[in-house]
C-alpha cells in the first residue's frame, strides 16, 4: 500500500532541502539514502510503500546502476532523475534505465513539484527495449506477459507455431527441392 513516501537517493546531499520541499508541497513524506548501499536496503524492505524513487546521479555516484537494478523489478514506483551532468547527455540514458523524467541542475522548486506530479500519475512506462507496458506504480503487473514479451525479443529464433500459414508452406517448398 503506498503511503506518500519518496525515496531520494542523494550521496552529496545538494538535493534533499529542495527535494523535501518539493514533496512536502505534494503532501509527501521524503527518505533520504546517502549511498547505494542504503538504497537497496531501503528498497528491499519498502518498495512498496514507495510512491516516487529521485535519483541525483553525480559523477563517481552508482546511481544508473541503482537506476537499473530499481527498473528491473516488477512492482517499483516511477523513477526521476536529478543531475549535475549534461541533461541532454543523461536524459536518454536515465529513460533507458527507466526514469520517467530528468532534470538538468540548476533546477527551480515548480520545475521539480511539475515533475513529481507527472511522474506519479503516469499510467504507461516502457521496459528496457522500449516496448510500453502498464505502469507497476498502479497496480500488480502481470510478469509471465512482460517476460514473454522479454523471451520474444532475446530469442534468435520464430518458434514454429508462431510462423504463419506461408512462412511454413515456403518452408515445406524449400526443403523439398533441396531433397
Amino acid at each position: 500500500m503506498k503511503s506518500n513516501v519518496v525515496l531520494l537517493v542523494d550521496a552529496d546531499g545538494d538535493s534533499e532541502g529542495m527535494v523535501s520541499e518539493a514533496a512536502a508541497g505534494n503532501g509527501c513524506a521524503v527518505l533520504l539514502a546517502k549511498t547505494s548501499r542504503e538504497a537497496f536496503r531501503i528498497l528491499r524492505e519498502q518498495m512498496r510503500r514507495l510512491d516516487l524513487v529521485i535519483v541525483d546521479v553525480d559523477p563517481g555516484a552508482h546511481g544508473l546502476v541503482l537506476l537499473e537494478a530499481i527498473s528491473g523489478c516488477a512492482d517499483r514506483p516511477p523513477i526521476v532523475v536529478i543531475t549535475a551532468l549534461e541533461e541532454t547527455y543523461m536524459k536518454p540514458i536515465s529513460v533507458e534505465h527507466g526514469a520517467s523524467a530528468c532534470l538538468g541542475k540548476p533546477i527551480t522548486i515548480q520545475k521539480l513539484i511539475s515533475s513529481l506530479k507527472d511522474a506519479s500519475k503516469r499510467s504507461l512506462t516502457s521496459d528496457r527495449w522500449g516496448s510500453l507496458m502498464p505502469s507497476t506504480a498502479s497496480k500488480k503487473l502481470n510478469v509471465k506477459t512482460c517476460f514473454s514479451g522479454i523471451a520474444a525479443k532475446l530469442s534468435p529464433t520464430v518458434p514454429r507455431r508462431g510462423r504463419s500459414a506461408r512462412g511454413r508452406a515456403s518452408h515445406h517448398e524449400s526443403s523439398k527441392r533441396s531433397s
